[in-house]
This record gives structure tokens, sequence and C-alpha cells, in this order.
């Protein structure tokens, strides 16, 4: 084959090129590595489900999925060049870009994080004006608080008035359920879904409808690879926004390709509902155009809790942390 197609070249027949071409074998995919937030779980499904169902295939992607260890982690490698993309919580990449890292959101996965005020249902906390008065455990150094605080301030309240507990994190759940405190900002699935299994019925104020949007999980990528090769990342956006939307349509179909490959995951009715009830909803924010495309509200909102909390967010200000260059012409709908 090989010395058919010298032939073909040195003879310039165009007709002889194209058979040649036809039955040669087909070209390499290109290699690509992602690396994760954490473990694979619900987070992670879009990427693992559109890698078990062909999708990189057909971009001409040969994807590795690397585990991570924590978002923070994850955006460093991907600031050091030694991974080419990274699934990270994206105001912990916007963090590190902050610090001067060349590191971009490349798509929002979770346009509005999942997180809330959790209390309990027979003493719930309805409005962020019943707050006052009232107990909240925060764990130290919580990422949650700069996102607690911006809610005390956009809805007017006294946070001289509320009675803010602090922490080891692992405290949260039983503290709640012992009624030892009034409220506990944290994910549905860190403390509802366990207190659930317990009996005891809960109720969640997300930050995104008391005023507060903040972009959630997201792919991130290096400002140098991204212009090296644009053409590569934008079928791998691609892919993977079509990832998560085949897994938003068939949740059930999803999860077990995701438990197929990684036995150790939860378990298929943990993962079923926490995708059903609160990683789903948080695909898309109000007012968006389609997956991975979030309102220009939501980005305003992020840098004004992310300035709040870190002081400055470098050059460009949130501007310059995200890009939409990447997106695909034609946007998987909202599910």
């Amino acid at each position: 084959m090989r010395k058919y197609l010298d032939y073909c070249l040195r003879a310039a027949g165009v007709g002889c090129l194209v058979a040649a071409l036809a039955i040669s074998p087909a070209v390499a995919a290109e290699k690509l590595k992602v690396t994760l937030n954490w473990t694979p779980d619900n987070s992670s499904i879009g990427i693992i489900y559109a890698d078990s169902i062909g999708y990189y295939k057909e971009a001409g992607i040969d994807l590795e999925i690397e585990p991570g260890k924590g978002s923070g982690v994850t955006s460093q490698l991907v600031a050091a060049g030694t991974t080419d993309v990274g699934l990270a919580n994206g105001p912990s990449a916007i963090g590190v870009a902050a610090k001067g890292a060349p590191i971009k959101i490349i798509v929002p996965i979770y346009q509005t994080s999942e997180l809330g005020v959790i209390s309990l249902q027979d003493t719930p906390i309805s409005s962020p004006k019943d707050l006052e008065g009232k107990t909240v455990f925060l764990s130290a150094g919580s990422s949650l608080i700069p996102l607690f605080d911006a809610m005390v301030k956009v809805n007017g309240l006294d946070k001289s008035k509320i009675n803010i507990l602090s922490g080891d994190a692992s405290a949260n759940v039983g503290l709640l359920a012992e009624k030892k405190v009034d409220a506990v900002p944290d994910a549905p699935a860190a403390v509802m879904m366990p207190l659930e299994t317990k009996g005891i019925k809960t109720k969640i104020m997300y930050f995104k409808d008391v005023g507060v949007s903040l972009v959630g999980m997201s792919l991130i990528a290096q400002d140098q690879k991204l212009q090296q090769n644009p053409d590569l990342y934008k079928r791998f956006v691609d892919a993977t926004l079509r990832g998560y939307a085949s897994a938003a349509k068939d949740p059930e179909a999803a999860v077990d390709a995701l438990r197929s490959r990684y036995p150790d995951a939860q378990e298929k009715s943990e993962l079923i509902e926490e995708l059903t009830n609160y990683i789903i909803p948080s695909i898309c924010a109000a007012g968006s155009e389609g997956m991975g495309k979030a309102p220009a509200a939501v980005w305003a909102s992020t840098g004004e809790v992310l300035t709040q909390s870190l002081g400055s967010l470098g050059d460009g200000g949130i501007e310059s942390k995200h890009t939409e260059a990447f997106l695909p012409a034609q946007l998987p709908p909202c599910p």
C-alpha cells in the first residue's frame, strides 16, 4: 500500500490517489486525555457515556479518561499541560486562573450550581429572611462561604442575626439530623440523600433561586493547547455535550454504562436519583440557548461572587476566564 500511495503521489493521478485512500486503513484517531475532578460519578457521566456509545470514536478521538484528586489538582494539571482537558468545579478553576494559570473554561457542564441551603422539612428555610435568628453550619474554609455571603448581601439580610457554626464538613449531616443546626448549605447528594435513607425529610432553597447564580462543573483546557489544535477541542466538546444530552434522555442507560466500566461507583439507585433529581436540572440555567452555553447573567453573577471571595480575578476579570469559541454551531437542547 505504501508503494501504491508513493506511485500515486509521483504520478499526480487524482483518480489513482482517491482509489488508494479508499482502500487504505482508517486515519489514526487523535489522542486526548481528560482528567476528571474525582473518581467517576454523575459529574463525569456524560463523558463516560459518550465514550461508551462511540461519540469520541466518531469524532476521530482516542480518549483516555483519568480519575482526578479534586478540582484544584485537576486545574493545576491542565495548567501544566500534563493533561489535555480537565473536568473541574468552575469556581475552583477560575480561582486557579485568577492566580495566573493559563487555563479557561471551555464548557460549563452545569450552567448553575446544584448547591443550596438545606433544612428539615418540618422546620424549613423557605426564604433567605428565614435564616435570621437561625443557626447555620458552614465548614471552615468551605467554598460555600462566599456563596452564602453573596446570598446574604443580595437579599439584604442582617448577617449578625444569623448564628454561624463552624466545624468539620463531615459533621453537617449529623448536626442537621439531630436539630443542632437549622440549616446546612451544601449539595443535595451530600446531605439530603443520606438523610433520606434514614427516613428524614428535607427541603432545599437553591442559591440560584434567591439571586446567586454560579457556574458549576466545567470542562477546562490550557490556552496554548487550545490555540495549537482548536479543531480537536471543538470535536471533543461536541461529542461531550452529546454524551450529557444522551445521559439526560436515558439516565438508566447512562448509569449502567458508568457502573459497567467502574463497578466501584455508587449504587445504581443512588446514581439515578441524584442524576434525575439534582444533576439534570443544573445542566441549563434559565434563559439558556442550549447545553454548554450559560447566559451572560450567570457569568456576571459568578464573577461578582468570586471577586468578593478572591479579591480579584486578575487581568480581564471573569470574561477572560471562559470562552464559547469551541461550542458547536448547533447546541443540544436543554433537557
